[in-house]
């Protein structure tokens, strides 16, 4: 299954986007920026800038699904790697970040005293052509998963916090392939904007399909482990030094889907669930009331000042918001577990050492 899904990954290597060849900065945080290359007009030229380090952190999560929870002293790793190519007009760049860290906590009970809080891989593939001073025609693909299991930690009634399983990998897992324009005003900032993104939804776990909105097939009761939606994509990056210490970086990109993506709960049904105040079972169980079809919508959000300390220490703080309607989560009452699509953040502190190439 792995070497099918690498292999698919190099297929899509055809597909990519960028910018301004005397400005290269890849699509990642702290030292994932790709380096200046100066090359004659008819040159080809490959580079292979790459990062890699060891973080300690403070860390806060809620509600993220992919992720876990927790909040106190944990450790995390990653690496970064790049090739990028450029010759006259085109530039076609290429992105692996892996990243894995654990949380420990005093405050932990039952079984899993260190749990991971930290799970991300993500590959991006870029081509571009320069169609004028700031404007590109590009075309995109993007895959994020994560490698190992995460958990949601509950209290049951002896007080032990018990683990519920929320995802693995490629499940979920995301590929989005746009075709669009960026501008590229400057070096500090960039916009794609793509009216026509595909964006596929994995999720290999029939068990773990419901928190991310799959459908059941009537007649066999099996959940789908494959979602399709077609839409408009944006992504705006901004990167850029604000002192010779002081790094900022920022990616907000968001998509919406123009066919039906999930069934949500009506305002009605929240309503009457949050109250409490139980009408009659028709209410309960007509489905007409309680779902309605609605359209895609996908919102992250990554912020990150970086403070160097020196040549290879340095301070990052980096937050994330994300919101994906097709993520859901269970009300706080447990007679029903209806699921209901929640804001997800993430908030680390980290003191690194880190190796740049």
């Amino acid at each position: 299954m792995k070497r099918k899904i690498f292999t698919t990954i190099l297929a899509l290597a055809s597909l990519s986007v960028y910018a301004d060849p005397s400005a290269i900065v890849s699509d990642a945080t702290t030292l994932e920026k790709g380096a200046v290359v100066e090359i004659a007009k008819d040159s080809a030229v490959w580079t292979f800038p790459g990062s890699m380090g060891v973080n300690a952190n403070q860390a806060f999560f809620n509600d993220y699904c992919t992720d876990g929870t927790g909040a106190s002293v944990s450790l995390d790793a990653f690496l970064n790697l790049n090739a990028n190519y450029m010759r006259n007009k085109v530039l076609w760049e290429n992105f692996l970040s892996a990243k894995y860290g654990f949380i420990y906590s005093s405050e932990f009970t039952g079984e899993d005293l260190i749990r991971k809080n930290m799970d991300e891989l993500i590959f991006n593939t870029k081509y571009g052509y320069k169609v004028s001073k700031s404007w590109y025609l590009s075309a995109f693909a993007n895959l994020e998963t994560q490698f190992s299991k995460g958990y949601n930690y509950e209290s049951d009634v002896n007080g032990q916090d018990s683990a519920v399983a929320i995802s693995e990998f490629f499940a979920p897992g995301y590929l989005k392939v746009s075709l669009g324009m960026e501008c590229i005003p400057n070096k500090y900032f960039s916009a794609f904007l793509s009216p026509i993104t595909a964006r596929f939804t994995f999720c290999r776990n029939e068990l773990l399909a419901p928190n991310y909105s799959m459908e059941m097939n009537p007649t066999t009761g099996e959940y789908e482990k494959f979602r399709a939606e077609l839409g408009a994509y944006f992504k705006l990056k901004s990167d850029f030094d604000v002192t010779e210490w002081m790094h900022f970086f920022s990616t907000l990109e968001g998509f919406y889907a123009y066919n039906k993506a999930v069934q949500a709960l009506t305002d009605e049904y929240v309503d009457w669930y949050g109250s409490q105040n139980y009408l009659s079972e028709d209410f309960v169980n007509d489905e007409s009331i309680k779902y309605h079809d609605i359209h895609g919508w996908y919102v992250k959000w990554k912020l990150e000042l970086l403070f160097k300390i020196s040549k290879y220490v340095n301070l990052s703080v980096k937050t994330q918001l994300k919101y994906d309607n097709a993520e859901t989560k269970t009300l706080e009452d447990k007679n029903f577990g209806l699921p209901h699509a929640k804001v997800q953040f993430w908030e680390t502190t980290s003191l690194g050492v880190a190796y740049s190439f």
